[in-house]
């Protein structure tokens, strides 16, 4: 499904031939907001929610440098386009958790974000330099307190955070940072720690995806 006339402006659906769960699913990829890492990393995830009995969308979204304001305009059209009814979790990977949080904190249908090793403090991933300046990249001099995830909380969708002990590409102290945030300032949330990579999370055979799918319930089940 298009949602814009941009050829990476699409949602695709996976429909369960019989659903056993409430509300739907959407994935969103990661890739430090680059234009080279695209919605097939979301895929294997998508169809084993599919598979599970969840409706389960895969979000493409424009990226690149100065693509903030992009980004979340494309999300907000795309979640529109999710016809279910009943609640919404959003599933980001990496820079795929900033972007869930932001759409979260902008739109009351979505009910829980699962974060998956999730970019959740811009200013400390900043300040870190990840990935080569990847946020002052994807920012372009858009507003920082706008973008990242710890600045707009409390908000209405529950948090989940999970991170892997062993992530070289998101260091640990920005998960407990971001939870620290979110005890700090009431954000319903949750936190735990996983062996594993950055990667291990969007293996839909590993250990650390089958946490994802446990933290739907009760809210799907």
């Amino acid at each position: 499904m298009h949602y814009g006339a941009r050829q990476d402006q699409y949602l695709q659906f996976y429909e369960p031939q019989h659903i056993t769960a409430a509300g739907a699913v959407m994935i969103i990829h990661g890739g430090y907001w680059r234009e080279k890492y695209t919605a097939e990393l979301g895929v294997p995830l998508a169809e084993d929610l599919a598979a599970r009995g969840i409706p389960a969308y895969n979000l493409e979204y424009r990226r690149g440098p100065g693509s903030a304001a992009q980004m979340l305009a494309d999300a907000r059209l795309a979640l529109g386009l999710i016809k279910e009814e009943g609640p919404i979790t959003l599933i980001g990977h990496s820079a795929g958790a900033q972007l869930a949080c932001v759409l979260a904190a902008h739109d009351e249908r979505v009910s829980q974000v699962i974060s998956q090793a999730g970019v959740l403090d811009l200013e400390s991933a900043q300040h870190l330099k990840l990935s080569d300046g990847a946020v002052d990249q994807m920012l372009a001099g858009a507003s920082l307190s706008a973008y990242s995830p710890v600045e707009l909380w409390p908000m209405r969708a529950r948090v989940v955070i999970f991170h892997g002990r062993d992530d070289a590409d998101v260091p640990l102290r920005i998960a407990r940072s971001a939870a620290q945030k979110a005890a700090a300032l009431g954000q319903e949330h949750s936190f735990a720690l996983f062996a594993g990579d950055h990667y291990t999370w969007i293996d839909p055979r590993s250990s650390q995806w089958a946490a994802c799918v446990r933290a739907l319930s009760p809210l799907h089940y």
